[in-house]
């Protein structure tokens, strides 16, 4: 699976100065990461930096976008239905689909 640089906020893809980390997820059935956490390094603009955690020593990876550092394919920045944040929905037809997929 190819994800275009764009598919990254523009405060990930473009703000060097930022230092917080978001989730990037592996989509590769045969790989063992599943979600990691990626930040853009403040040094340099194609430098990535991929850990496990937060806490975790960092991977750094150079390229457009960052990539699983055990497989190689590119991150996904979301996917569907893993790391939502729980609450109300905000409309019936969210509720009764979420009370279908519980």
């Amino acid at each position: 699976m190819i994800i275009q640089p764009e598919r990254w906020t523009s405060q990930q893809s473009h703000d060097t100065t930022a230092q917080t980390w978001s989730d990037g997820f592996c989509t590769t059935d045969w790989c063992k990461a599943e979600r990691l956490v990626v930040r853009r390094d403040v040094r340099h603009h194609d430098l990535w930096l991929v850990a496990a955690s937060a806490a975790d020593a960092a991977w750094q990876i150079a390229g457009a976008v960052p990539v699983c550092p055990l497989c190689g394919m590119n991150l996904s920045p979301h996917i569907e239905g893993v790391g939502e944040v729980s609450g109300g929905a905000d409309n019936p037809l969210a509720a009764y689909a979420g009370r279908l997929a519980a």
